[in-house]
């Protein structure tokens, strides 16, 4: 009783922590749970343009900002004859002996991302609310008394503000936008109400992703945070952006463009949609923000060993198809783990091709052991001479093959011939001690279920699953410990007992 609950407790740790790590990785890291699925990604182009005077140059750029709604993939620069790097949020270039026109492009990759927003935020600063002094206050007051009449969300009020500035009618609003500028302008005027108001909120200057064109300018927008999240407003019209498709540029008032060494600086935006697989916008996420679990994953090895685990991940599913055609259903194969390599020469070529040149191999391989058995030979001498015969029959069916046009006879050598030789050793013996019956149950055994196990390690999403989430092979293990710890019948036996019930 002891040990069954010690087998119960860690098959729950085990799928706890399987399954927990894998909706982690779904939900904070955007990891599909499917192959196809798709992201809509947006590439958008920077392009700043100035006269260089003639000696040396640095210009800096403000870098886009990542929100909830939108995730950053990567920002590069594409302009020969700069030393670029990357300061404090922004991309900044050095040249020396620049003259005349200068071109240089900051391109960023972004795709739309839901579900992280505290994340992506953090502690936002908000601007406080300016001084108003004499008129101006009272104006100032009057409008945001009137936002505030009916005490309701911090959307509502940021709207009945903006209305209110947007209304030629409106004195208040008049007065106060006479003197913007020393308030910073019209938006920082708005934001600056709304937070005399007591409403979160602060300047943004980005771009609607969705006006895929070219040369387009930053807009002005106000970003406001009340109980429901943020929402995003149109200064100018006093309604809601969709926040879905806007990269923010710009905060409060940061520079956008800064040059020493030149003048006439202007920067244009052109963005391009586009689609891309939801796996490498994870991953290419997870390896810009540094995330630990694509740092220290499989994903930070170089590509041809990631190639190589793809493979090796798949080895624990063909485990645990054995381990259920063989202690549930009662299958009997020859060797244990012998038709979960077969599958994987299987994945190489294909499954009819792989079923005939295993029995041709093993075939000729039993007829050679059949003579070997008059010499009475020792058993590792014996072994041996099989695998010398194994690569002799390797090599006469790849030249039979070629010589006959059949280029899937070269496929021969995929298949392991120290296991071969092995499997040829053991069907002797056990033709010699239980007869070809045996021999014929084992190995129709064996590539039934290397044939299972191949359909099961070639479908797609099963192949996925094991790459984008090895985490999910420790549930893998906790079924095989569940079916470790079966001790019934087996449905094979299920039919053998049969008369016994029926007697009963």
């Amino acid at each position: 009783m002891k040990q069954q609950i010690q087998i119960i407790a860690i098959v729950v740790v085990l799928i706890v922590v399987g399954v927990g790590a894998a909706v982690y990785k779904h939900v904070k890291l955007g990891f599909p749970f499917f192959p196809g699925d798709k992201e809509r990604a947006w590439t958008v182009e920077a392009t700043i343009s100035f006269v260089a005077d003639g000696g040396p140059v640095e210009v800096s750029v403000n870098r886009p900002d990542r929100s909830d709604t939108m995730v950053v993939l990567e920002k590069k620069s594409v302009t020969p004859g700069y030393v670029v790097s990357k300061k404090r949020g922004r991309a900044v270039w050095k040249g020396e002996d620049k003259h005349g026109p200068q071109k240089m492009f900051l391109r960023s990759t972004t795709y739309r991302r839901s579900g992280d927003e505290a994340a992506a935020h953090g502690k936002i600063k908000y601007p406080e609310a300016p001084v108003f002094n004499g008129p101006h206050e009272l104006a100032a007051d009057g409008i945001v008394s009137a936002a505030q009449g009916e005490k309701t969300s911090g959307e509502v009020v940021a709207r009945a503000i903006l209305k209110a500035l947007n209304d030629p009618m409106n004195n208040n609003a008049s007065l106060l936008l006479a003197d913007a500028d020393a308030y910073g302008g019209r938006v920082p005027l708005a934001c600056g109400l709304m937070a005399r108001a007591g409403v979160k909120a602060r300047t943004l200057k980005g771009l609607n992703l969705d006006e895929a064109k070219r040369k387009q300018k930053l807009k002005s927008y106000i970003e406001v945070e009340d109980g429901s999240g943020f929402k995003l407003f149109n200064p100018r019209t006093a309604e809601l952006e969709n926040r879905d498709a806007f990269l923010a540029w710009q905060q409060n008032g940061e520079s956008i463009l800064e040059i020493v060494g030149g003048s006439g600086g202007e920067i244009t935006f052109s963005v391009i949609a586009d689609e891309i697989a939801a796996q490498k916008a994870a991953v290419q996420h997870g390896k810009y923000t540094g995330h630990v679990l694509i740092d220290f994953s499989i994903y930070s090895l170089p590509i041809a060993q990631q190639n190589t685990f793809k493979l090796l991940l798949l080895i624990p599913i063909g485990a645990l198809i054995i381990v259920i055609l063989r202690n549930l259903v009662g299958i009997e194969t020859s060797g244990t783990f012998m038709p979960i390599l077969i599958a994987l020469v299987f994945l190489q070529v294909n499954l009819l091709a792989g079923l005939s040149l295993f029995v041709i191999i093993v075939g000729i391989g039993l007829i050679l052991r059949y003579y070997l058995t008059s010499l009475n030979l020792l058993l590792v001498p014996r072994i041996s001479a099989v695998l010398v015969f194994v690569i002799l029959i390797y090599v006469a069916v790849s030249v039979v093959s070629i010589r006959m046009g059949i280029e899937a006879g070269l496929m021969v050598t995929f298949f392991p011939m120290i296991i071969i030789a092995w499997t040829i050793e053991r069907m002797s013996v056990l033709w010699e001690e239980e007869g070809p019956k045996d021999v014929l149950i084992q190995g129709g055994g064996s590539l039934f279920s290397a044939s299972m196990v191949y359909l099961v390690m070639r479908n797609r999403v099963v192949g996925h699953l094991t790459y984008s989430f090895p985490e999910l092979l420790l549930v893998v293990l906790a079924a095989i410990i569940m079916i470790g710890s079966y001790s019934g019948y087996r449905l094979t036996e299920l039919r053998r007992f049969e008369p016994l019930a029926g007697g009963e």
